[in-house]
């Protein structure tokens, strides 16, 4: 399954300045753009409403953005959107027992900004 959503993961440098509450508000705001996607794919519920929870899964992120950041500032920024995806059921947990988080890729892009999220069952 793959999931297009328009907001960008911060990186973990602007995620370790923010306050609490913004952070909640943003890992809301992603739920809420799952959701959307989820609704253009078969799927139109999250599973969290209409299921068993998740298998494991493979999750692989491709990020367009207007600059390019460093791996481990990508990478650690997207937590909020796997905290988000855990709870409407995309992810029985965000722990390797039940996720494969490939490492994200990113790609210039100026005039498409999004985020891409490729969703697999391990089993």
């Amino acid at each position: 399954m793959k999931l297009t959503i328009s907001s960008l993961p911060p990186s973990t440098n602007q995620l370790e300045r923010m306050h609490w509450a913004v952070k909640k508000r943003m890992r809301s705001s992603f739920a809420w753009e799952l959701v959307a996607a989820l609704g253009e794919t078969d799927m139109p519920l999250p599973p969290l409403l209409i299921g068993p929870k998740a298998p494991k899964r493979r999750i692989a992120i491709t990020i367009y953005r207007p600059r390019l950041l460093d791996e481990d500032n990508c990478a650690g920024g997207l937590k909020p959107l796997l905290d988000a995806m855990r709870d409407l059921g995309l992810l029985r947990n965000d722990s390797p027992k039940w996720m494969d988080l490939v490492k994200p890729v990113q790609y210039v892009s100026k005039d498409n900004q999004r985020t891409e999220i490729l969703i697999e069952d391990l089993g």
